[in-house]
């Protein structure tokens, strides 16, 4: 063991560090080889000393949130993998009035929370629906952590409703190791986009808004969200959500996709490719968009899945698919 890896062990603790910690069991893709090194942190300091620590010493780190939209590779990571385990919501403050007493009561107050990136967004989205509080309640079931739904702006499109639209303000972690407090608009957020997909910044926690509602069911318009989510997406498999992006509106309308639409299941299943099979992954037969199997597959069958995909979608409509899913780790397939 070099100088370099002893001192990063040395300085976040011999205890806490973990060799060749299996990934697999992070990931909701249930795929993925050994991190090299493995730590929890359970607090924004913790996460910023390893970050910080290992930038000093040039080691090769990744933050893993709740595993999802991720392929780790066969292989694993060689570097630092640190398993973001912070879990604080505190409520900021509330503005506004309640008018008016038992069912003619009416709320016009909005609430402010602090949340840490590490915090899931079920666990929020749970918080939320208890406390009365609006805005989240389409994103129960959401799988991954707030850090990760920021970065991918996560998205409940039945709704139109993206993660990105209910936060006011957030901290990040500059590559010089300074704290900085950034507005929403810091983001660019996009379809499937943060700007942090580029800066690789890293979020430590976020403001978000939202409104105190009373006499209006929060728990059933959730409940009807989490049953839409669960009749439309594939149950019973390992998967990583959606496999690809959608694509344009105007992409949609050239190709006059039926009523316009922007799925890319949809193309996939035009090439033929649902349920089609490459060693123990498959496109699945109930949405073709996601890539799913029962403990069978490796990465690099989802890989291979991956670029015919891309090649046959390209080869039939002119059109780049782009994943949604993250590569971790190195893929050393042709």
């Amino acid at each position: 063991m070099n100088q370099k890896v002893q001192k990063l062990i040395s300085t976040l603790g011999q205890s806490r560090v973990t060799l060749a910690e299996p990934l697999l069991k992070y990931s909701s893709f249930h795929l993925g080889g050994p991190a090299e090194f493995f730590y929890r942190a359970k607090t924004i300091d913790e996460l910023m000393t390893a970050i910080n620590t290992a930038n000093i010493f040039k080691i090769p780190y990744f933050i893993l949130g709740g595993g999802t939209n991720l392929l780790i590779s066969d292989f694993g990571f060689a570097g630092l993998v640190i398993k973001n385990d912070t879990s604080e919501i505190n409520l900021l403050g509330i503005k506004g009035k309640t008018y008016g007493k038992g069912n003619a009561e009416i709320s016009q107050q909005t609430v402010y929370l602090q949340v840490e990136s590490g915090v899931s967004v079920n666990r929020l989205v749970r918080f939320t629906l208890d406390q009365g509080f609006a805005g989240l309640q389409f994103f129960l079931g959401q799988p991954g952590t707030v850090g990760g739904a920021t970065y991918i702006n996560a998205h409940n499109m039945k709704k139109g409703q993206f993660f990105g639209d209910t936060i006011v303000e957030a901290k990040i972690l500059k590559a010089t190791s300074r704290i900085e407090k950034v507005s929403s608009k810091y983001f660019c957020f996009g379809y499937d986009k943060s700007i942090l997909q580029n800066t690789h910044e890293t979020l430590l926690s976020v403001v978000i808004q939202l409104e105190r509602k009373v006499n209006i069911d929060l728990w059933k318009e959730a409940q009807e969200a989490l049953e839409y989510r669960q009749e439309t997406q594939p149950t019973g498999f390992f998967s990583s959500g959606c496999t690809f992006r959608n694509i344009s509106k105007s992409q949609a309308m050239n190709l006059a996709t039926p009523n316009y639409t922007t799925s890319a299941g949809y193309l996939i299943e035009r090439v033929g490719l649902k349920g089609t099979k490459i060693g123990g992954a498959m496109f699945s037969k109930n949405h073709a968009n996601f890539i799913v199997h029962k403990g069978e597959a490796k990465s690099s069958d989802v890989l291979e899945l991956i670029k015919l995909a891309k090649e046959k979608v390209k080869n039939k409509f002119n059109i780049n698919l782009e994943e949604e899913i993250i590569l971790v780790g190195e893929f050393k397939y042709g």
